[in-house]
């Protein structure tokens, strides 16, 4: 073990520590985290940051790690997704989810997963586009017509004017 606390040390690894389960590896009652991940210096300069999970042991007496690790954003991006609350009271929406996310992919895994979710993203960009408009714009002309009809009010407070 010192042999290998030396080795680590000389190439300047660093223990980015994890979150979830404690443990890595158990047997009777015998606990451990066998299972860490290091980097380096040089990891750093290509990942902004990375996150280390210790998953739950299922079907067998070690646990999964899972690492993901965040790239710094070069270039041009295309627009952050946004789940629309509202979209849950339209009518079509389950529609909608229902049809894109039946389509097959003929891939499995978490890449069947990826690729379904990247189709529902365009699917329902295009469907609230088509459903809703441009909520932004939507917004400014109501925001116009309520400021009108506010300064019709304090003008003439009639009863046509107050509805």
């Amino acid at each position: 073990m010192l042999d290998f606390a030396e080795a680590i040390e000389d190439c300047r690894l660093v223990d980015v520590g994890f979150d979830g389960a404690p443990f890595t590896w158990a047997k009777n009652n015998l606990f451990e985290r066998l299972d860490r991940v290091f980097i380096n210096e040089q990891w750093t300069s290509v990942f902004e940051a990375t996150r280390i999970t210790n998953l739950p042991r299922v079907a067998s007496d070690h646990g999964l790690i899972l690492v993901r690790c965040k790239t710094e954003v070069t270039g041009e991006q295309g627009r952050n997704f946004r789940f629309q609350n509202m979209w849950l009271r339209h009518e079509r929406f389950r529609g909608v989810v229902e049809s894109s996310w039946s389509q097959p992919t003929k891939a499995g895994g978490l890449l069947n997963l990826q690729i379904k979710l990247a189709r529902l993203k365009k699917v329902l960009k295009e469907w609230n586009r088509a459903t809703f408009g441009n909520l932004q714009s939507n917004l400014k002309e109501a925001e116009v017509v309520i400021v009108e009809a506010q300064q019709a009010f304090k003008a003439d407070a009639s009863p046509t004017n107050r509805c």
